[in-house]
């Protein structure tokens, strides 16, 4: 059987990313109208990761067993009502609750994704489909950063109603869009179980596959993501409450970064995926993106601080795809599905801690959180230098 390309898919992929992202510019609105607790912003996006966190590797697994394309269709549909929920909520508990649902179901969406570029292509494009998937993800995301943004300044409800449309019907669509990868994957030889299916054992299944190299990836996923997530959720409450900014400057911003990211990574990314050993040179990357947020503490004003957020966003949107196809080079046909989804549950992790903290220590200093992004990025850093460190060594006693 002949594999389809991926050009429809990628299509709709981008109609996913653009409606994911609508809500996210129009949340401190929606918190400041309905008169919520200032650190929902943080709490929200955090109690959306746990579930994120602890259902990936369950999707992972589900992989393996089911046509892609229907974790698709279910996950698309179940994140449309957790949006829902979320979009008509009047309390901090109805937010919660929202949020949570929604969770489950985008670890799926996120999860499904890469295994069904990774299922799809050939060997040889592996690498270059994947960091096509994540930069239509930061690019397109940015996008509907800007629409959601438009769509605030009619109202609140009329983002998230735009929102939930869209994210059904990009379930429904890939469903007919995309092929049935079940011939082009490993499948298990052991049927599903109950006891296997439950989010835990699918942690626990992460012996099988994990490597001293892949646990560093993933730790500087996880504590990376602690600092990028610190710092968005900050930002884009921060210039609602310190410049009093509405939606539409938030998305006009994101369009902006749009653009600056389809530049880095057609440029920076695609040179080092091919010129490069990422395995080394993804580590000038998360220096520098750690310098960048440095730069918040020694600036003073609104135009210096946007600089430095697309700056910021640039540079992690070269760290994502880098980050990831070094995990997919790390795995087998039998386990490529189990480490996406672990690789999706890292990231998840990454983003509990930094926006439940950048929420909660928000109220005692506006710039706590960009404290803790900054923090959480040295780490990150340092463990990119053992990370390198071991792999220079391991390739001298090859």
């Amino acid at each position: 059987m002949k594999k389809k390309s991926l050009t429809s898919y990628f299509l709709v992929i981008s109609l996913f990313y653009l409606a994911a992202n609508f809500a996210h510019p129009v949340t401190p609105t929606l918190i400041v109208e309905r008169g919520l607790d200032s650190s929902m912003f943080g709490v929200a996006l955090a109690a959306m990761m746990t579930m994120n966190f602890l259902f990936a590797p369950f999707w992972g697994k589900l992989c393996g067993y089911i046509p892609t394309k229907r974790i698709m269709l279910i996950c698309g549909i179940g994140y449309a009502i957790g949006q829902g929920i979320f979009g008509a909520a009047q309390s901090e508990v109805m937010v919660v609750a929202g949020r949570m649902f929604a969770g489950v179901f985008t670890g799926g969406s996120f999860t499904a994704y890469s295994n069904y570029v990774i299922n799809m292509s050939e060997p040889e494009k592996t690498g270059q489909n994947l960091t096509t998937l994540v930069t239509l993800q930061t690019v397109i995301s940015a996008v509907g950063y800007f629409v959601g943004g438009l769509l605030g300044t009619i109202s609140v409800e009329a983002a998230f109603m735009a929102q939930v449309a869209l994210l059904a019907s990009c379930g429904v669509l890939l469903f007919f869009v995309c092929q049935d990868d079940t011939p082009f994957k490993h499948r298990p030889e052991k049927p599903l179980t109950f006891k296997e299916a439950n989010p835990f054992a699918a942690f626990a299944s992460a012996k099988d596959f994990m490597t001293p190299m892949l646990a560093l990836i993933f730790i500087i996923m996880a504590v990376a993501g602690i600092g990028y997530n610190s710092f968005e959720q900050c930002f884009n409450y921060y210039i609602k409450d310190q410049f009093g900014l509405g939606s539409q400057y938030n998305g006009t911003i994101k369009a902006v970064i749009a653009m600056a990211i389809l530049v880095g990574n057609a440029t920076i990314c695609t040179y080092l995926q091919k010129k490069t050993d990422t395995n080394v040179t993804f580590m000038p990357v998360m220096v520098a993106l750690t310098v960048v947020i440095g730069g918040v503490f020694i600036v003073d004003g609104f135009i210096p601080f946007v600089v430095i957020y697309i700056l910021f966003s640039v540079f992690n949107a070269i760290r994502m795809p880098l980050l990831q196809n070094m995990a997919a080079k790390c795995s087998t046909p039998e386990t490529s599905n189990s480490v996406m989804g672990f690789y999706q549950a890292m990231n998840s992790l990454g983003s509990i801690f930094g926006a439940l903290f950048a929420g909660i220590i928000y109220a005692s200093g506006p710039m706590r959180p960009f404290m803790l992004a900054f923090a959480a990025m040295i780490a990150a850093t340092l463990v990119s230098v053992l990370y390198v460190t071991r792999y220079k060594k391991s390739r001298k006693n090859v």
